[in-house]
């Protein structure tokens, strides 16, 4: 969905509950599910605001409940929605990225075995 206007802000996590379970048939038959999220700010003239935010992604790897989540919201703020391209809630740019570390570190050890010096150790 396309958002123009909208602002870039951090949000409260307030509270999150299971709304329902979805099921799609592509080319295999799947099921997701739909999640409802609370969120807290600050407005522009000081007051605070809560808004909902129903999620089906699967690229979200949420913060606890009280944690700091980026979201968008409208210009009236009446709406909100999590910043997906934000990477503290990407999922998957989290898995690239232990992935990538995992390599460079099985890379750095099998050089160093290659050359007869122990490995760097493993944290």
């Amino acid at each position: 969905m396309f958002r123009f206007g909208w602002e870039h802000i951090d949000a409260k996590l307030i509270d999150q509950r299971f709304l329902r379970r979805g099921d799609y048939n592509v080319n295999t038959p799947g099921s997701y599910q739909v999640w409802e999220y609370l969120v807290e700010f600050i407005d522009t003239d000081g007051k605070t605001v809560r808004l909902p935010i129903e999620e089906k992604t699967f690229k979200l790897r949420l913060p606890d409940v009280g944690g700091t989540v980026p979201v968008l919201v409208n210009k009236r703020r009446t709406k909100a929605a999590f910043d997906l391209k934000d990477p503290r809630i990407d999922a998957v740019a989290a898995l690239k990225k232990a992935e990538k570390a995992r390599e460079e570190r099985d890379e750095a050890r099998f050089e160093a075995r290659r050359k007869g010096m122990d490995p760097p150790e493993n944290p």
